[in-house]
């Protein structure tokens, strides 16, 4: 469980644009450039999107996944 939850308040779009930022990177690049440094200390990320993960994870330095990982983790039944 977290301690702190961390939303970026500079990023509400990371750019991608679906498969877009496969071919022009710098979309995406320009969408996150303030990324780093808001989740400085972070160690996991999640997102919604598949292409969305890739590049958080690329120009934020922690990596990102589906938030279904995140459900799955908090919902494993303890043992008796």
């Amino acid at each position: 469980m977290a301690d702190e939850v961390v939303i970026p308040p500079d990023i509400t779009c990371c750019g991608f644009a679906g498969d877009k930022g496969f071919s022009t990177p710098e979309l995406n690049a320009s969408a996150l450039k303030t990324l780093a440094k808001a989740v400085e200390g972070c160690e996991a990320g999640y997102s919604n999107s598949r292409t969305c993960e890739i590049g958080l994870s690329e120009h934020s330095g922690i990596e990102y996944q589906s938030i279904v990982y995140l459900v799955d983790q908090l919902s494993e039944s303890s043992p008796a």
